[in-house]
């Protein structure tokens, strides 16, 4: 999904979202209903539409099952109406295989294998670049050759707002700024020391702010 800089300013105006009667805590034992997510909305839910909905000629025994689906450029699901809907690939925000999450950013679909309030994880994504080819005796580039190469990309996602960014130590104060006695502790660190405890900055906040999912 297209994330733009609306989401960043997003960060600074969150308020903290309290735990209703009505809502569960995540824990390792909590079940991820497997499926497509339409939207960062079916996520927050658990409601995906699951692999009785989809209409496909894929397997739907395959423990892969999604991860294939999602290479199609159209889903063709039954909607909660008992409608046929059609639906583009890159239109849907991710999926849920084997309890993991797979988010859709940038034409990628990537994994969060462990998230909390704030997930910190490395993806890897295929980068296509242009290489042109000059000939001595002309000022233009003659031709030139497309390369495609495989990239490790650090990246941040918001358990509450469903956005995700490419890692950075501004980015992460962003999201550290919810709370101000940490956001005060790695702010006041050198640079240095703040790239070094990023991760443990992470998983102190996380263990402060458990994220919590709607009950069935």
């Amino acid at each position: 999904m297209r994330l733009g800089f609306f989401l960043v300013v997003a960060f600074l105006s969150f308020h903290a979202i309290l735990p209703a009667q009505d809502s569960i805590a995540y824990s390792k034992d909590f079940r991820l209903y497997e499926g497509i997510y339409l939207s960062y909305q079916d996520f927050r839910y658990n409601w995906p539409i699951s692999r009785e909905k989809i209409q496909t000629k894929i397997s739907k025994d395959q423990l892969d099952f999604y991860s294939k689906t999602i290479e199609q450029d159209y889903i063709d699901y039954i909607e909660r109406d008992g409608s046929l809907t059609k639906v583009k690939t890159d239109d849907i925000w991710g999926y849920c295989q084997n309890n993991s999450i797979y988010v859709h950013h940038d034409r990628h679909f990537l994994r969060i294998p462990v998230f909390g309030a704030i997930s910190y994880f490395v993806g890897t994504v295929e980068v296509v670049n242009y290489s042109a080819a000059y000939d001595p005796f002309m000022t233009s580039p003659m031709s030139g050759t497309t390369v495609k190469t495989q990239e490790m990309r650090q990246y941040l996602f918001d358990f509450y707002s469903g956005g995700m960014v490419l890692f950075s130590i501004e980015k992460l104060e962003l999201f550290l700024k919810r709370d101000q006695v940490l956001y005060k502790e790695y702010s006041e660190l050198s640079r240095k020391k703040k790239r070094d405890l990023a991760t443990r900055y992470i998983r102190l906040y996380n263990e402060k702010h458990p994220v919590y999912f709607p009950k069935d």
